[in-house]
């Protein structure tokens, strides 16, 4: 089967996606893009219904557009509606994730913990585990989404960011076990992205903040150029990172301080040092 039907760079014509997270942030971003560039999008959440009311603009075929309510943390739920799901699958976007207030060591507890690795990690395995058959067939693409929290320490916690440098150990294993088989397994590490997320954090940063940070629309348009590049190509990490307040490993202050606007432009660089973290 050819995962690839038109071959062209953004187009995704004649294939279909399972799109985890879909409800809100960057999941429901990348299920919108995705049917704008003509894919079928299967969107899971546990809030399957917010992807109808949030999405079905983007889809002008109402077949195109499926939404499931589905926890990811739950084996057998994934398992069951996996069972139940008909026909192919070429692209599988892992985008579910959460954070919780109360996240510093001395605050979790192992309900706490066991919730967060539940839903940032064991569900995008859980999601791997009962799709690779179709994605072998299809020689198709995976996309996991963790967070530069995976690869350098700063203020989301533990819990969050064991489960994100998880991901990136899992899509790394997964990649070299699989590209034998013809799949492509792309990790997503961004930075800072104004998401609903930012609203669980114990002191949420300012709405005119938000505006400079990484939008969900640009994750989305990040993940479509990596899957629809030539079977020849893969990319197998790509960090993105708020250009105004970021660079690669500087991600330790929770609320930046925004740049300076020189006379004439809306902002400029920052000072090294204060940048800021995902979420």
């Amino acid at each position: 089967m050819n995962s690839h039907p038109s071959g062209r760079p953004g187009d995704m014509s004649g294939r279909t996606a399972v799109v985890s997270g879909a409800s809100s942030g960057i999941g429901l971003a990348i299920v919108r893009r995705f049917l704008e560039a003509g894919a079928t999008v299967h969107g899971l959440a546990r809030r399957g219904h917010l992807i109808e009311e949030q999405a079905r603009d983007a889809a002008p075929e109402a077949d195109r557009l499926h939404h499931h309510g589905v926890d990811v943390g739950d084996s057998e739920a994934v398992r069951d509606w996996a069972r139940g799901m008909s026909g192919p699958v070429d692209t599988l976007v892992c985008a579910a994730g959460t954070n919780i207030p109360e996240r510093r060591l001395a605050q979790l507890t192992p309900r706490a913990w066991d919730s967060m690795l539940a839903t940032n990690l064991s569900g995008t395995f859980y999601l791997l585990h009962a799709l690779l058959p179709r994605l072998r067939e299809a020689h198709g693409d995976v996309v996991i989404v963790s967070s530069v929290a995976g690869a350098w320490p700063d203020h989301t916690g533990p819990a969050y960011q064991a489960a994100k440098a998880g991901l990136l150990g899992l899509a790394r294993g997964a990649g070299r076990d699989e590209y034998g088989n013809g799949i492509r397994v792309c990790t997503i590490l961004p930075g800072i992205v104004n998401t609903p997320i930012l609203d669980d954090r114990p002191e949420p940063p300012p709405r005119e903040l938000r505006d400079l940070f990484v939008q969900p629309p640009d994750i989305a348009e990040a993940c479509l150029a990596a899957i629809t590049l030539p079977r020849r190509a893969c990319v197998a990490e790509m960090t993105i990172v708020a250009t105004a307040l970021q660079s690669m490993g500087n991600t330790q202050t929770a609320t930046p301080t925004p740049p300076r606007a020189a006379p004439g432009e809306h902002h400029s660089a920052v000072r090294p040092g204060t940048s800021s973290g995902p979420s």
